[in-house]
């Protein structure tokens, strides 16, 4: 009697089952469900760069402002002295030399130095920022070849005039096998119209040669500037060789073997020279 209460109290606790009540896997699944999806690399490291600065310090409207405000014009005008710079194509001049020379240019022209050195030499190992430069250029070269292209004359308004007959009575005898064909005249807003066309093309040739009258003078500017340069690298190779001569002629030679001296006596002499020569000239 005992074994058979047990085997009924073993299938009461596995058989009942209470209805609405979710199964264990049902319940798995349900935890599934509500689990947030994984982030990827980029959007976990967005999550902890704001958990760690909840206010950034410049918000990225501010950014674009400033570069567009301070930073762009500044670049881009350095970028075109560059760009002119590198066209001279000056043999032996090294890179850096161009980008000294450009700085210097930059100087004279807009009076303040290139503050922004970094940025430009950050933006000119980037390829977007390059072809950005490329598709303006492209873009500006193709809005001059528009406006020096000759637009289209407008049509000249000439009325047609009939000669009056000498001898109207003649005309109108018979029936002629050739009438003559009387053109009607121009009517007036064809005429309005043609005036018109006519002011807009004047206007247009009076801002292409205002245009032309700038970019000369600005060309001139930067060639006096250019000369102005060139000036100035003669006569400080010239105050270098004059140093570098002062120095072997003051070279004391004691102790030095007997090449050394011999070349310093041979250079000492040629200076002579060359002086006593420039001196010959000037006399003569």
């Amino acid at each position: 009697m005992a074994n058979n209460n047990e085997e009924n109290d073993n299938d009461e606790n596995v058989g009942i089952d209470t209805p609405g009540a979710p199964k264990e896997s049902q319940d798995k699944s349900g935890e599934e469900k509500k689990k947030a999806p994984n982030y990827t690399e980029p959007e976990d490291y967005e999550l902890f760069y704001r958990e760690a600065v909840p206010l950034p310090k410049r918000p990225v409207a501010s950014l674009k402002k400033r570069w567009s405000n301070n930073l762009q014009p500044a670049i881009n005008k350095f970028r075109g002295i560059v760009h002119q710079v590198e066209g001279l194509n000056e043999s032996g001049a090294s890179v850096e030399d161009q980008l000294n020379r450009a700085l210097r240019l930059y100087t004279q022209d807009q009076e303040t130095h290139f503050k922004h050195l970094r940025c430009y030499n950050l933006l000119v190992k980037s390829p977007k920022w390059n072809s950005y430069c490329r598709n303006s250029n492209q873009k500006e070269t193709g809005k001059k070849k528009r406006a020096r292209s000759p637009s289209s004359e407008a049509p000249q308004s000439q009325l047609a005039s009939t000669p009056a007959p000498s001898d109207p009575v003649s005309e109108f005898e018979g029936t002629g096998s050739t009438p003559s064909i009387l053109e009607r005249p121009i009517g007036k807003k064809k005429a309005k119209m043609i005036n018109q066309l006519a002011a807009k093309d004047q206007t247009w040739k009076d801002e292409v040669t205002a245009a032309h009258k700038q970019i000369a003078m600005e060309s001139k500017r930067l060639n006096d500037i250019f000369a102005h340069d060139s000036t100035s690298i003669d006569r400080i190779s010239a105050h270098g060789t004059t140093a570098s001569k002062l120095a072997i002629m003051t070279t004391d030679l004691k102790g030095l073997d007997d090449e050394q001296k011999e070349y310093f006596k041979l250079k000492r002499a040629s200076i002579l020279q060359s002086l006593r020569n420039e001196q010959n000239s000037s006399n003569n």
